[in-house]
């Protein structure tokens, strides 16, 4: 069955509030907290009463209470492995967010298996992040379930599980995350103009045959290429690492943050996400600075950390089974990156220009398509007329009753005023301001 996609109809709401808030970013993002207000510079006479076992505050400040860590434990049912302990919890650097991104079989409302799974660690107060990417095959437990493959926890037991699983075997417990599926990420690559991709080692029985070198993927095919599994289960999940590096950097590039609203609203009713729009809206300027590729690090559970194990009985299936105290280097080795403060690069400077200059562009068209959908009309008594975009010239001739012909009269209704080119944006690639359709309500006639 063909899935239908559901495009937003107030697309000049979201851009006015999206651009709005934009606005107010910018301008407050470097300040500081300028804190509570003193005693002098509250107005009026504080009302003094004296409760001798009571006391009175103004504004208590209210410490929000971190859940506590969860320790589960191992199920005795009869495992096809060792089960490990407990993973200890991961200490993190002050002011970073977890954010864990799913890729997942089938459509929204089943849950089907995930086949991409990345862990992104971002220090939002450095401005730096890591990615940890994780094979779907990755043998571990699960908490309450057993043992058994990581891309099986969704469909098992919900993000829940998920979020067991990798507290259980990682020591993170995600703040957010987000469950795409197929549909959806081929949505966004086409919606980006597509992705240039270097195929490192060649796909010759799918995906239309992609022999090494670069290419230009469109949505479907680069879903081919990222879902293309061979016998080497960490390959693949190295060429998800690879678009998603892409898409990210295609993303803060040329001001195209500025279709935030429209992609949210486009994909929001097939997502499985607790993410909403105005969190990924304050975090536009964090986005613009991790577009500096030395701010982000990437990692990928391979051989070092993994080994082929085949699962007893007859079915023989291979999975990847984690060597000990290997998980824990590479989360450690994540963590480090992003606990130093490093210089930022001047191609932040060049995203925040572009972007700055497409809400400029955007604000200008909007002026000019509202000017133009409000013409100003004159009525004239006892002549009905309808307004077209091209004046019309009428010449009557009045002749008086003694002969003596009148000068000719002209006279001209009233049309719409003809559109005002909008100003384009500089040589190079060009912005997608143009590309925004608003909804302008259509005119009726003057009668």
């Amino acid at each position: 069955m063909e899935t239908k996609r559901t495009l937003p109809t107030k697309l000049t709401r979201w851009i006015s509030y999206g651009l709005v808030l934009f606005a107010g970013i910018l301008i407050f993002a470097g300040c500081g907290n300028s804190g509570r207000p003193s005693d002098e510079e509250v107005s009026g006479s504080p009302l003094k009463i004296e409760i001798p076992t009571q006391t009175s505050v103004i504004n208590p400040a209210v410490e929000q209470t971190e859940a506590p860590w969860p320790v589960f434990e191992v199920t005795k049912d009869i495992q096809p492995t060792e089960v490990p302990s407990q993973t200890a919890r991961v200490t993190l650097p002050e002011g970073t967010t977890v954010w864990l991104l799913l890729g997942a079989e089938g459509e929204l409302p089943s849950r089907g298996r995930t086949q991409a799974i990345h862990l992104l660690l971002v220090n939002e107060r450095l401005s730096k992040a890591s990615v940890i990417s994780i094979p779907g095959t990755t043998f571990l437990y699960l908490p309450g379930q057993g043992m058994g493959r990581i891309n099986t926890a969704y469909p098992l037991g919900g993000i829940q599980l998920v979020y067991d699983t990798l507290i259980y075997n990682f020591g993170l417990r995600p703040d957010h995350y987000v469950v795409a599926h197929e549909t959806e990420f081929a949505w966004l690559v086409d919606d980006l103009g597509g992705l240039e991709v270097s195929v490192l080692i060649s796909i010759r029985d799918d995906c239309g045959g992609l022999p090494a070198g670069l290419h230009s993927m469109d949505g479907n095919k680069t879903l081919c290429y990222v879902s293309y599994q061979s016998d080497d289960e960490i390959n693949r999940t190295r060429r998800q690492q690879q678009v998603l590096r892409l898409l990210f950097t295609k993303l803060v590039q040329r001001g195209r943050l500025v279709k935030l609203p429209l992609l949210y609203e486009s994909y929001d009713q097939n997502l499985d996400t607790d993410v909403g729009l105005m969190e990924l809206f304050t975090r536009i300027p964090l986005a613009l600075r991790l577009g500096d590729p030395d701010r982000v690090k990437y990692f990928v559970l391979g051989w070092e950390e993994l080994e082929l194990w085949e699962l007893p009985g007859l079915t023989k299936t291979i999975v990847l089974l984690p060597r000990p105290g290997k998980i824990e280097q590479l989360v450690n080795q994540a963590v480090d990156t992003i606990r130093e403060p490093s210089a930022l690069n001047e191609v932040v400077l060049t995203y925040e220009a572009q972007l700055t200059e497409v809400v400029g562009l955007t604000h200008t068209a909007e002026a000019g398509l509202t000017k133009v959908a409000m013409p100003t009309r004159t009525p004239t008594p006892g002549v009905t007329q309808q307004p077209t975009a091209t004046s019309v010239t009428a010449t009557y001739t009045l002749q008086p009753t003694d002969g003596t012909p009148l000068p000719s009269q002209t006279k001209t209704p009233t049309g719409q005023p003809s559109q005002t080119p909008l100003p384009s944006p500089t040589s190079g690639e060009p912005y997608p301001v143009p590309t925004v359709v608003f909804d302008t309500p259509t005119q009726q006639p003057y009668p």
